[in-house]
């Protein structure tokens, strides 16, 4: 019982923040790259056809997925939070850390880096498109769900219900900008959240 207890507390605490999160800036992100944002409904209306996606369809839709990857780059729900607390000394780059110290991976400064990431600031959902060009991208450069064997053992889901939901919005309408507004500017609050409340339109399709 206890065990089933702590489960469902983990999928209310965990399971949905993340994902709204996610969804939120995915929503700027398609508002703001306007023929990215065109690519993806074309590729959904060539696929679904008019009909409700299911879970069937998510192999279908590569360039969906594709910018859900790269919207969870540019802003990882959890930009921040991992720590790891050392079992033993440890050297890296030249740095020497004892054992008891906390390390925090931060894949919001990660998946920003240079040197895995051309323009690591623009929106380039191809970079995760192995026939791209880009360079392959080295184990641990993207991690918006942890990595190793304590990594989010809610990912598959997630990636999962955040594709059907971005599905079926373009199935319905056109994300814009509202005119004249700035850029949503992120903050973290536990999750990565803008300062202030992103308005789109919406525009019927």
């Amino acid at each position: 019982d206890t065990g089933l207890r702590d489960e469902c507390m983990t999928t209310f605490l965990a399971g949905h923040e993340t994902s709204a999160a996610a969804l939120t800036w995915w929503g700027w992100c398609m508002a703001a790259n306007p023929d990215a944002q065109r690519r993806a409904a074309d590729e959904v209306d060539a696929v679904l056809e008019g009909r409700a996606p299911v879970a069937a369809d998510l192999p279908r839709l590569p360039w969906l997925s594709l910018c859900i990857k790269e919207t969870l780059r540019l802003y990882p729900p959890v930009p921040a939070l991992f720590t790891r607390q050392l079992t033993d000394d440890l050297e890296i780059a030249g740095l020497r850390l004892p054992r008891g110290a906390m390390l925090r991976l931060t894949p919001g400064v990660i998946q920003r880096d240079g040197r895995w990431f051309e323009e690591p600031d623009a929106f380039r959902p191809e970079r995760f498109d192995p026939a791209s060009g880009h360079r392959e991208i080295p184990r641990g450069a993207w991690m918006p769900f942890g990595a190793g064997p304590r990594v989010c053992l809610g990912s598959h889901f997630a990636l999962m219900e955040i594709t059907l939901i971005a599905a079926m919005l373009l199935q319905r309408h056109r994300l814009a900008p509202v005119l004249d507004a700035p850029p949503p500017e992120p903050v973290l609050h536990i999750t990565l959240r803008p300062r202030a409340p992103l308005r789109l339109r919406l525009l019927p399709r």
